[in-house]
């Protein structure tokens, strides 16, 4: 196949670029990505696609097999393969854009600081171990919105050490993440999850019930040996969850 874009009988088109495999596989993603292949969606057979782009069964299947490994794909034998049930995904590697994922679901997003002080590093901040007891710390507590309610609550730690204008930046025209990496380059980046259950004040700014599970994202940076942030953000856990997929052979995305 040449590199020109090729579209098939079955309505999908290949970009030409790389192995077969991943043509068809970003092909079947763009069409679940974009919204035109919504959930419980039934995808095209593997003979309907093999005979759409002249390949072998080992092919598509290695291709969709790539899909739900990422669990965009449920395929069930004999029952054939849909697009998975709705969840709002999230990539796990590098750094999650809350912005991205509210936006893409057609809400319009904001961010809110909803307290702003300054203390030295120590039983205060006892979750951030990586930076010295004493150090200057700005902590913010945040809620990122769509349409003005709080989705996903955000706490972060920002050391006054490595980025001493933060405690003058007004994070609601510039967001933490986006002000912070236009300054210090990321060289470390630690991201754990785990699941918590809700407070009182969370569950009433979520919108979720006390105690109900949420799903909480941690990740902690470092310019050279330098901590920059520590941050933690909650999500509801009924309504989402974190996916991650990295092939060694294509280079990662910022």
């Amino acid at each position: 196949m040449d590199a020109e874009t090729q579209s098939s009988s079955i309505g999908l088109s290949l970009d030409g670029q790389g192995p077969l495999f991943k043509q068809i596989e970003r092909a079947v993603r763009s069409e679940i990505l974009s919204g035109r292949w919504p959930s419980g969606h039934r995808v095209p057979s593997e003979h309907s696609l093999m005979e759409a782009f002249s390949t072998t069964r080992a092919t598509v299947s290695k291709a969709l097999s790539k899909l739900t490994e990422a669990g965009l794909l449920e395929r069930r034998r004999r029952h054939g393969t849909r697009v998975a049930s709705t969840t709002e995904s999230h990539a796990v590697l590098g750094f999650l854009d809350v912005r991205k994922d509210i936006e893409s679901k057609g809400r319009t997003y904001s961010y809110k600081v909803l307290r702003k002080r300054q203390v030295v590093a120590g039983a205060q901040t006892s979750s951030w171990l990586a930076v010295e007891v004493g150090t200057p710390i700005l902590i913010l507590t945040a809620a990122h919105c769509g349409f003005g309610k709080p989705e996903v609550l955000e706490e972060r730690y920002i050391s006054l050490q490595a980025a001493p204008e933060a405690s003058m930046t007004d994070f609601e025209k510039e967001m933490p993440n986006t002000w912070l990496l236009a300054r210090l380059p990321c060289t470390r980046l630690r991201h754990t999850i785990r699941s918590e259950a809700a407070t009182a004040s969370q569950a009433k700014q979520l919108g979720v019930a006390e105690r109900s599970p949420l799903l909480v994202s941690l990740r902690q940076t470092w310019a050279d040996e330098m901590p920059v942030t520590w941050v933690k953000l909650s999500y509801p856990g009924a309504q989402n969850e974190f996916v991650g997929e990295f092939n060694p052979l294509e280079p990662l995305s910022a």
